[in-house]
């Protein structure tokens, strides 16, 4: 049988969830000092203590790089309150662009920046996406699952929880009180979404919800799921959703 993966425990008090890092992380001394090296003079400093893949890249890119690694989650809009300029963030943006350490993605009206394979190199950090179907997936299912262990519904929340006995898992699994399993799918197309669902089908999962970054493709995969001649019982378990209403739903709960 396949090890339970770990769930996320529930926070003790709430945070801004733009705020809360990944896990707690602590800048070792070393690439803290790298942070700041922008304003340094020493040029053999900098050489000892920057990665090769940032020597030359400007102070504020620096800045940018490490606030996407401690605040994963956050959106672009808010990193530009954070760190200041918008102008100069925005400039920072595209030199990570075009250097290979950040892209951008989009949840509905909502930007965020992610760190490449490269990017997490040149941090000295190591890449945290084990399945890495595209970047854009892999952050999106670690976001559904920062979302949903702060919602209070859930007991405990899991990523790639195994589902069946041929290894199948759910992107992200979630235990109500009442001991009911719901499985999320994190869907960027409508490609392979009526085979996600139907994974689904003799399991004791009571909910599966399929999860799209906008409303358009969100309605999309809904078309798909209803015209593929599923089950009734599979098609009443299923549920659409798009990450905006997820967003929505936790700042109105917590009124930030």
């Amino acid at each position: 049988m396949s090890q339970i993966p770990k769930s996320i425990e529930k926070p003790k008090k709430w945070h801004s969830l733009s705020e809360i890092p990944e896990r707690d992380r602590e800048i070792p001394a070393q690439n803290e000092a790298a942070v700041n090296v922008g304003n340094s003079t020493n040029q053999s400093t900098k050489q000892s203590i920057i990665h090769p893949l940032l020597v030359g890249v400007s102070p504020v890119l620096m800045k940018l790089l490490w606030d996407t690694l401690v605040y994963p989650f956050s959106s672009f809009s808010v990193r530009v309150k954070r760190l200041g300029s918008a102008r100069a963030v925005e400039q920072a943006k595209r030199e990570g662009y075009e250097k290979g350490l950040i892209i951008e993605t989009t949840n509905g009206q909502t930007t965020y920046i992610l760190l490449t394979e490269k990017g997490f190199e040149a941090l000295n950090t190591p890449y945290p996406y084990k399945r890495d179907v595209s970047l854009q997936h892999s952050f999106r299912v670690k976001l559904l699952q920062f979302l949903l262990s702060q919602d209070p519904s859930y007991k405990k929340v899991f990523i790639e929880y195994p589902i069946n006995q041929k290894g199948a898992t759910a992107d992200v699994a979630t235990l109500r009180h009442d001991s009911g399993k719901e499985g999320w799918e994190v869907t960027i197309s409508t490609t392979n979404v009526i085979t996600n669902l139907l994974k689904y089908e003799k399991t004791s999962f009571v909910k599966v919800v399929l999860i799209a970054p906008d409303y358009r493709l969100k309605e999309a995969i809904k078309s798909t799921i209803l015209g593929a001649g599923l089950s009734s019982d599979l098609l009443a378990r299923a549920e659409f959703r798009h990450f905006s209403q997820l967003l929505h739903r936790q700042r109105k709960l917590y009124r930030y």
